[in-house]
């Protein structure tokens, strides 16, 4: 497998040893600087620091296999805290006194779209692998590009699991006050009504609130069957184990945004069940066979198993490596290579990005049993039934 993996890197990037004298041939320049932006710190550090592993993995990986064209990267992280302005702030100083020639980043939905004027001023490759809210690449921003399903596809398919697979028609709803909270309910509501179903009770809350039992009381009260977080992994723990304390009875549902294995210790339990989409799993190879090599270097570097924001991550690194290749390393010419990718292999499956620069992905649906996620199916299982 790893072999496999590795020949397609190799025909498709030409990394390793064959790289100096492949694509558009050698070049004086040593270095290129990519920026990368990701909250360090704050409530969704726990997933910032999975995507900065994982891009540190790809880094090293390509590097030592020669860099791109003999060009090595050189990536300059930023911690955004979570918050737009601090993302605002971390890009301007990445491109106007770092020289970046491209962006990773940002997670959070609100701090990526904040990012994106920036990037769209100042014409430079932004590519996110974590922020999912519609907007981000509904925006006809013509430098900004996603690896990653948006709300729009994984909250309607996790609408369409709760009504059809497991008999769901009356729900709840607890969204983050935010682009990511807001599309994700929205997109789930309509679907849920598409389907015949009601949302009987939605409540929003704030990224660092604690306190959900006015909020859970009420679902408690209204008798609904399934109950989606449009949330995240910090404030949705606090959600599942106040639900707990109160004796609700509803089945969790959620999007990827609880594809980390932090949540089990946070929720301390109280998670199990719970139902969600994730776009990667490290064991799922008959879904991402091009994956091993990758969660077996992660895991001996790291010692856990990458999660789907490391697999996003470290494809990110691969697909601006494979648009220098063909277009050169100044920003006008990778924006130019961007577009030139098409069914590039990658650890969550191929890439090929459509006018908006949106990539089209794959999506499972996992439970948490145990403290750990199982998979129990995915949109192309349920497109066959």
């Amino acid at each position: 497998m790893r072999k496999r993996w590795l020949s397609k890197i190799v025909a498709t990037l030409c990394i390793g040893s064959l790289l100096a004298g492949c694509g558009t041939g050698a070049t004086a320049q040593k270095s290129v600087k990519i920026g990368a932006i990701f909250p360090l710190t704050g409530g969704s550090a726990y997933e910032g620091q999975s995507f900065k592993n994982a891009i540190e993995l790809a880094r090293d990986e390509i590097n030592a296999n020669g860099g791109v064209n003999g060009v090595k990267l050189d990536i300059i992280f930023q911690d955004d805290k979570s918050k737009p302005a601090e993302g605002v702030s971390a890009a301007q100083k990445l491109i106007t006194q770092d020289k970046v020639v491209a962006l990773l980043g940002a997670f959070n939905s609100s701090v990526t779209l904040a990012i994106e004027d920036v990037s769209k001023r100042e014409k430079v490759v932004q590519i996110t692998p974590g922020s999912t809210a519609d907007a981000v690449t509904e925006q006809g921003n013509p430098y900004m590009y996603r690896n990653i399903l948006p709300n729009k596809v994984q909250g309607k398919a996790i609408a369409d699991y709760a009504v059809t697979n497991l008999g769901l028609h009356k729900f709840a709803i607890l969204a983050e006050n935010t682009d990511y909270g807001r599309s994700g309910a929205t997109v789930f509501e309509n679907e849920v009504k598409a389907k015949g179903g009601s949302v009987i009770v939605k409540e929003y809350y704030n990224q660092g609130d604690t306190d959900f039992y006015v909020q859970l009381t009420k679902l408690k009260n209204s008798g609904a069957e399934g109950t989606f977080i449009a949330g995240l992994i910090t404030e949705g723990a606090q959600i599942v184990k106040q639900a707990r304390d109160l004796g609700v009875k509803t089945q969790f549902l959620g999007m990827g945004g609880f594809t980390n294995n932090k949540f089990h210790e946070l929720a301390g339990g109280a998670e199990e069940g719970m139902i969600h989409s994730s776009y990667f799993e490290p064991d799922a190879y008959q879904y991402f066979p091009d994956s091993k090599s990758f969660v077996e270097a992660y895991k001996k570097k790291y010692g856990v198993d990458p999660d789907m924001y490391a697999a996003g991550g470290y494809e990110a690194v691969y697909i601006l490596a494979a648009a220098m290749k063909t277009g050169g390393f100044d920003r006008e010419g990778i924006q130019k290579g961007m577009k030139q990718i098409k069914d590039l292999p990658g650890v969550q499956g191929p890439t090929t990005f459509d006018d908006k620069g949106q990539a089209s992905k794959h999506l499972l649906f996992v439970k948490w049993s145990g403290g750990k996620r199982v998979v129990i199916g995915s949109d192309v299982d349920n497109a066959k039934k």
